[in-house]
């Protein structure tokens, strides 16, 4: 082909490109116009509601209780000092009265008990001899001295028995302080409780004083001892404490319920648990809302009450509060429709 005749051809592809365009012809492929968002219907909200009811409301202690003795002696070292040389016992074991606990070195003490015995064969050997002369004074005198005798003696017994300390009744050991062979032992205090496994009652302590105070002597307590039912009564509460000048007691005696059990089964020993329930209070036909029901705003209680479409706030006045739900003594009827919180 002829340079004319290329010249040509180009100039006629160039032409038809343009006209191309102006008609609306484009290579580049044309972009979607955006979709319009659908019309979305608005979500009716979904609340939690309860209704206002009648029924009956019943505040109750529950818990579980251990079983201890009412008959506990404690054990101490009195008028006696020493290092303990050997601890006869171990927790939960039975003893006799009398049986040996703890003993301590006997240093001196078995020494002059020795001296002390000697002295008093001593002393009746020379009463003897004075008898023979009949001399009166003398005989007087070695019988003085033989009294005497017998005096120191039984100071220098006591003092070699006070470095064993002996069950003061039977029982089971139920505390023994970790004391060990070497320790110097400390006046007045308690290294042996021995307990009477035949005189028990149980004992629920808690920190909620207010709901304690409620319970009054003589209160029933259902008792449950490994599913068998049980008759209780409480016979001690923090509401009529004896008097005591030990802080330690007092202020166990302010958090602890102490129950009698009628015709306590075999598996109630020492330290075991028991069930309790006691009925402190209860109120029949009152109106009652679930505890979420209610709301509180600087000392402000009040609930939302659902009425059609729309939401009310209502002020209410609380009366008993139970786990199972809350009495209403005023600003509710039966039947509104409560929501949740």
């Amino acid at each position: 082909m002829s340079t004319k005749g290329k010249t040509f051809t180009s100039r006629a592809c160039i032409a038809a490109l343009i006209i191309a365009a102006c008609s609306g012809c484009s290579l580049i492929p044309k972009e979607d116009e955006p979709l319009k968002p659908p019309l979305v219907k608005p979500v009716k909200e979904n609340y939690q509601i309860a209704d206002v009811k009648t029924g009956s409301v019943t505040k109750a202690i529950k818990g579980v209780a251990t079983v201890e003795s009412t008959n506990v002696k404690n054990h101490e070292f009195t008028g006696t000092s020493g290092k303990i040389q050997e601890v006869l016992i171990i927790k939960d074991t039975m003893v006799k009265k009398g049986d040996p606990l703890i003993t301590l070195d006997a240093g001196d003490s078995a020494i002059v008990l020795k001296e002390r015995e000697r002295d008093y064969e001593q002393s009746k050997y020379n009463l003897d001899q004075a008898k023979l002369t009949q001399d009166e004074n003398k005989m007087k005198i070695r019988l003085m001295e033989l009294e005497i005798a017998q005096l120191r003696l039984s100071d220098a017994r006591k003092a070699v028995e006070g470095k064993t300390m002996r069950a003061q009744m039977d029982g089971r050991i139920t505390f023994v302080d970790p004391a060990k062979p070497g320790d110097t032992v400390q006046a007045n205090k308690t290294y042996v409780i021995i307990s009477d496994p035949n005189s028990i009652r149980l004992a629920y302590t808690s920190g909620n004083t207010s709901d304690m105070l409620e319970v009054q002597v003589g209160v029933p307590v259902d008792v449950t001892v490994k599913g068998k039912k049980l008759v209780g009564k409480v016979v001690q509460s923090p509401s009529n404490t004896p008097p005591t000048d030990n802080k330690q007691l007092a202020d166990r005696y302010a958090k602890t319920l102490f129950i009698d059990v009628q015709n306590p089964t075999p598996d109630m020993t020492l330290g075991s648990t028991a069930d309790i329930n006691i009925v402190t209070r209860k109120k029949d036909n009152v109106l009652i809302v679930p505890a979420r029901a209610l709301a509180q705003y600087l000392g402000r209680n009040y609930v939302k009450v659902l009425e059609g479409d729309s939401i009310k706030e209502i002020d209410v006045e609380k009366g008993l509060e139970t786990v199972d739900g809350v009495e209403i003594v005023k600003g509710l009827k039966e039947g509104q429709k409560l929501i949740l919180q």
